[in-house]
């Protein structure tokens, strides 16, 4: 161990790793890129944070500058997870401090998964509504921000968002909430307030920057990328100042979250699905345009190709096989009360053409449903022609740009060579396509940011935005930050600076994104384990 890991594990009570090993073993996440760590660093508390950060600063100070970058579950598709520096991973960092059921509010560490939290939240009626992978931290569901399948109904992990802790570039600790202005003004002006500076810095730099803001503000769509959120700081309806939305899309690079109290909902009734089979794109959206009113849980499209491919590899659709092996399946989702769910089902029904195929879940054909699944995870693992990269995941398109959309990606199938079924939900426009790059080859990683270039063109053709649905991160801001108004670009760096001067937090992650680096790091081995659609 070198001496300066031996040096920062006397400092912690969690860990400190530097064996090669080990280090191997946080240099992916989902992303197409390997990076090594220096170290890995296994935090257990928020002192350890304090510690690590101060820490860094001494070694700052001797000439030893190097950066933090903070790790959840290692799912991230942009490669915000990785660095190869100091790698601080929340895994132990995963305790629910206190639940509140008559208030329903939890207090939990941020490298809690929502598969644990709301395994615990079950045994008192309560529930998290986020539908994303069940290994995703609460603290990556932050800084990622990505769409969930249930936010079209439940507004995703914002609105549950009750205040936070973060761990500053200073070593401080930052506990978020919300402000008047008169509340405002005596923070900013209390000399003894450690949280004074920053709250100085942004007020500041928030009244200096409205015709900025007015620009973002203006954005005709969905859009993940920067620090978008800085417009929620500031509300005007309710004369309110508060840090938090800062911190959604952060990807690590304002602090360390630490901490969060979340709101909860009432655990629902168990979810009724209900599927409908279309020859083509144009009456499976003419049906589900039909069916928003009903306010369904989700509404998730595929283009059956993906279950075509699934079924080469053994994973047949049972129920589903013969009805849906062509055209589009819609799935909706309710889990309003059985007297609701049975009157929106039969409307369903009513619905449905007659040129269609329909499944109504029962308890007989509820594994049938979840053969859907298992398929999409057998396609999305199909390693035969390459790995199907997450590189367009998570993008945005608007409802009344989607037909014209899916009706023109044969046109880029045949120009990239690539087939590119399309699989998202209907309610938040959050969609993905996995082309089958194989990085094992020159040519393939050669191919992998060509076609993230080319896809974007043509996403902008339709009004879609390539961080619509999660943040740029190290791969998707290789071309977004290109693309961005330069007034903007320099906006949300002033943020940036406001937050960690230094550049100590995940300095190459979002707004300095480096192509050198990514040519540099990019992995050519297909990774290893499963992943899922989330």
């Amino acid at each position: 161990m070198s001496n300066i890991s031996k040096l920062l594990n006397q400092v912690i009570v969690g860990n400190v790793f530097d064996e090669p090993r080990i280090l191997e073993k946080y240099a992916t996440d989902r992303s197409i890129l390997k990076m090594p760590p220096e170290m890995v660093v296994l935090p257990e508390n928020t002192d350890d944070v304090r510690r690590i950060v101060r820490f860094t600063e001494q070694l700052k100070k001797r000439g030893l500058k190097t950066s933090l970058t903070v790790r959840g579950s290692g799912l991230d598709k942009t490669g915000a997870d990785l660095t190869d520096k100091i790698l601080i991973s929340m895994e132990r960092m995963n305790r629910i401090q206190e639940i509140d059921s008559r208030s329903k509010l939890v207090r939990v560490q941020a490298g809690i998964t929502l598969e644990k939290l709301n395994a615990a939240l079950s045994l008192h009626g309560l529930v998290l509504p986020i539908d994303a992978n069940p290994k995703d931290t609460i603290g990556s569901l932050i800084c990622n921000f990505a769409i969930d399948g249930f936010a079209g109904k439940y507004h995703g992990i914002s609105h549950y968002v009750d205040c936070l802790e973060a761990v500053m570039a200073d070593g401080n600790v930052l506990q978020t909430k919300n402000y008047n202005r008169r509340g405002l003004q005596r923070k900013i002006e209390d000399p003894d307030d450690p949280e004074s500076g920053i709250y100085t810095r942004i007020n500041d730099l928030i009244n200096d920057s409205e015709a900025t803001i007015e620009m973002i503000k203006d954005k005709p769509t969905i859009d993940a990328s920067g620090y978008q959120m800085v417009t929620q700081v500031e509300r005007d309806d309710s004369r309110v100042f508060e840090l938090t939305p800062l911190f959604y899309a952060s990807q690590g690079t304002l602090g360390v979250i630490t901490e969060v109290i979340l709101r909860l909902e009432t655990m629902p009734s168990t979810v009724t699905r209900f599927a409908a089979g279309f020859e083509t794109a144009t009456a499976a959206i003419k049906y589900i345009e039909e069916l928003t009113p009903l306010n369904p849980l989700s509404i998730e499209l595929y283009d059956a190709h993906i279950f075509e491919q699934a079924a080469n590899n053994g994973k047949e659709l049972g129920l589903f096989a013969k009805r849906y092996n062509k055209g589009y399946i819609a799935i909706v989702s309710f889990d309003d009360n059985r007297f609701v769910v049975r009157k929106k089902l039969r409307e369903c029904l009513d619905l449905v053409p007659d040129s269609a195929a329909a499944i109504l879940e029962t308890k007989e054909n509820s594994k049938d449903f979840a053969r859907i699944r298992t398929a999409m995870r057998s396609y999305l693992n199909d390693d035969i022609r390459g790995e199907r990269l997450h590189l367009a995941d998570d993008f945005f398109i608007p409802q009344n740009r989607l037909l014209d959309f899916i009706k023109a990606l044969p046109e880029l199938e045949k120009e990239t060579k690539k087939e590119l079924p399309l699989y998202g939900d209907y309610l938040t426009s959050n969609y993905s396509l996995r082309p089958d790059l194989n990085l094992e080859t020159a040519a393939g990683r050669g191919n992998a940011l060509k076609f993230l270039k080319r896809f974007a063109e043509f996403l902008e053709e339709y009004d879609g935005v390539l961080t619509g649905g999660s943040p740029e991160g190290r791969i998707k801001a290789l071309v977004v930050n290109s693309e961005e108004d330069p007034e903007i670009h320099e906006f949300y760096q002033k943020i940036k600076t406001a937050f960690d001067p230094d550049g100590l937090f995940s300095p190459d992650v979002k707004l300095s994104s480096d192509v050198k680096k990514f040519v540099k790091y990019l992995r050519s081995e297909v990774l290893e384990g499963i992943t899922d659609q989330k």
